[in-house]
């Protein structure tokens, strides 16, 4: 596949503006494209904090006008995507958008030309029906909010992604972006982290439903315990290292893990959220002390600036 010097970001939301200042400090020229002019400043405007925040904090060495030089917003699809190496499309969840964008680029690009998605969640193999000439170079590839601060790329293939796409597509993020990537063996709705996460937010919506606990208090649960250890380790760590000298097997056969069948079976089985969890949820993040007063944007600088610390921490830079 083709060296990677170039790339066409289609989308100006979050995403496509999280991939595109990721692109410039890596030293790839970016094609930043949406086809409404003011929704491509408002992204633009996204590109510039993003940078800003990254050059405040050290993560990147140049003023943020330097790595600008390399991106080109334009409202022009054809000019978007001349002359690009890779694309990453990161427009909203909806199979027919996706559809119409992957099918005009399938039509328009040079074959070794690689079409990843940013989707959170849906399916290369549906997206693939639209692509008439080469389904073998769509590929996910699905960063987390924000993709500049944090580091997961989960690259999914359809049933038609090619190995040699796959490949390609990790070595591009893990070695020109510095991504930690992780490929699945097999193709499923949400994919890992969204599943994970899910199940976990199933639960708490339950609990906040039954009258256990308020949101807050669920948040507290989190960033007090369970968050600080998934810092540094996942479930499987965890619950290995909870087994004591045993490790997981004895956590699974006489630890707590024994214990925890007791209770598994009262957890939430739900595959819808029930109108009177959301209910109660929405009602008390009014009351949410922390969040009262604030606006979206500066909830979101102040979560940036939390995932810089942590990240700084984790490097060993504080």
């Amino acid at each position: 596949m083709r060296d990677v010097r170039r790339v066409a970001v289609i989308g100006a939301g979050v995403i496509g503006a999280g991939w595109t200042a990721l692109l410039a400090v890596k030293g790839i020229d970016a094609t930043f494209y949406t086809e409404k002019k003011e929704t491509l400043d408002k992204g633009m405007e996204k590109v510039k904090s993003y940078l800003n925040v990254l050059y405040e904090n050290k993560l990147v060495e140049r003023r943020p006008e330097e790595y600008l030089r390399r991106v080109t917003p334009t409202t022009d699809f054809n000019e978007a995507v001349k002359g690009a190496d890779f694309v990453l499309e990161a427009v909203i969840e909806d199979y027919d958008v996706k559809k119409k964008i992957f099918g005009e680029l399938d039509e328009k690009l040079p074959s070794d030309v690689i079409l990843a998605s940013s989707t959170s969640g849906l399916l290369m193999t549906e997206i693939q029906k639209a692509m008439k000439r080469h389904p073998e170079r769509g590929v996910i590839a699905h960063p987390w909010n924000p993709p500049h601060l944090l580091p997961l790329v989960e690259v999914v293939p359809g049933e038609r992604t090619s190995q040699e796409v796959l490949e390609a597509t990790k070595d591009f993020m893990e070695k020109k972006l510095e991504r930690v990537v992780v490929v699945l063996r097999k193709e499923v709705p949400g994919f890992i982290g969204n599943r994970l996460a899910f199940a976990l937010f199933r639960e708490a919506v339950h609990l906040v439903d039954m009258g256990v606990a308020t949101v807050e208090d669920i948040d507290k649960v989190m960033t007090a315990a369970i968050g600080l250890r998934w810092a540094f380790m996942g479930p499987f760590l965890t619950y290995h290292l909870g087994g004591g000298e045993g490790g997981l097997e004895y956590f699974f056969s006489r630890g707590f893990g024994w214990g925890a069948n007791e209770w598994m079976h009262d957890l939430a089985k739900w595959d819808k959220f029930p109108y009177s969890g959301v209910k109660r949820a929405v009602e008390q993040m009014k009351e949410y002390s922390f969040v009262k007063g604030k606006t979206f944007a500066e909830l979101s600088k102040w979560r940036d600036q939390q995932l810089i610390n942590v990240i700084k921490l984790l490097r060993g830079k504080v």
